[in-house]
């Protein structure tokens, strides 16, 4: 099995379990994650779903997962698989039909950032949608080629903007200045499904610096790079973390560099509105 079969046969068995128990989407372990967030049980069979193909295969990979953390093998490891099980819990919870799946996978070494990602594979829960990013080749939706928007004025901009956050007076402020220069604003309560749908061109682009994003949703910016846009981060360099467990994403992906470089200027209070 090669390796993109193998990361599509896990998020395929991590969505058939999900769905199968839809009933204890509101059920908790008990457990507490690395990223100090309570275990859910949909969540946790969806992680032993992936882990079990993964392991299973021909290939050693060591694992970062949202549940259990990091997990290395016995023998040197040739990957890093990076885990989302389910992303858009709390819309499963609340029976909301967006939720989705996410793996990337890079090549193991001692130092390893988000640039190294050699595949990415995003299943969406509720809908018959695949997304992969393959380094360097681009990316598709069930087979067919992706690309991202044609360049749009900021202020016909359609983005997604993360807001589940206190509102403190400075994100009180980006918020209104950026709401105020976009188009309109679209949130379907998974990130990796937004940040799809900016790499197929339905979304001009997706924002997140609320510094609560962990580093597993790397699989996300990896489709928007490879589907053409731009992804910045919120010093206004090209977004590149380290795949090391605590890091936490924040960023501004957009169909293009002019327009996350906008998009980012107004967040900061650089640029007059319209």
């Amino acid at each position: 099995m090669t390796l993109l079969k193998t990361i599509k046969a896990a998020t395929h068995s991590a969505k058939r379990n999900t769905l199968e128990n839809v009933d204890c989407a509101n059920e908790y372990t008990g457990t507490i994650n690395p990223y100090g967030d309570r275990t859910l049980v949909s969540d946790l069979r969806a992680e032993d779903e992936i882990i079990s193909v993964l392991q299973s295969s021909n290939v050693e990979f060591a694992i970062l997962t949202e549940e259990k953390g990091f997990l290395k093998p016995a023998r040197q490891p040739e990957y890093l698989a990076i885990v989302d099980p389910i992303d858009g819990s709390a819309n499963l919870r609340r029976g909301i039909p967006l939720a989705s799946i996410g793996i990337s996978i890079v090549p193991f070494d001692s130092r390893m950032t988000s640039d190294d990602a050699e595949i990415s594979v995003i299943e969406s829960v509720f809908s018959n949608e695949t997304y992969v990013a393959i380094k360097n080749e681009g990316v598709t939706r069930n087979g067919t080629k992706l690309t991202t928007a044609a360049p749009v004025n900021l202020a016909d901009a359609v983005i997604s903007y993360d807001t589940k956050r206190a509102w403190e007076s400075d994100f009180l402020e980006s918020s209104v200045r950026i709401m105020s220069a976009v188009h309109d604003i679209r949130r379907t309560g998974s990130n990796l499904l937004d940040l799809c749908w900016t790499a197929a061109g339905l979304l001009d682009g997706m924002v997140d610096m609320r510094n609560r994003l962990p580093v597993i949703h790397i699989c996300g910016t990896h489709m928007v790079f490879e589907a053409g846009g731009f992804v910045l981060d919120q010093r206004g360099e090209r977004f590149c973390c380290p795949l090391e467990q605590g890091v936490m994403m924040n960023f501004v992906a957009a169909s293009n560099e002019e327009l996350a470089r906008l998009i980012l200027d107004t967040l900061k209070g650089l640029r007059e509105r319209p």
